[in-house]
């Protein structure tokens, strides 16, 4: 399989990781009145590693 392939990949989950986050932030937030940091924080980690991966990507030619 093709190195920039997979990469894509590692971008798709790595999105879907981070709107599950988001959703889960939004969940606590509305119905359980808190307001859970660590899942602000895991899904800003997988953004900024989608944003690294995505500027690795012309460099994998």
């Amino acid at each position: 399989m093709n190195i920039i392939l997979i990469a894509y990949l590692f971008i798709f989950a790595l999105f879907g990781t981070a709107a599950s986050y988001f959703v889960r932030f939004i969940y606590a937030y509305w119905m359980l009145n808190k307001m859970p940091m660590k899942h602000i924080i895991k899904a800003g980690i997988c953004v900024v590693m989608v944003v690294l991966i995505s500027a690795l990507i012309p460099y994998l030619d």
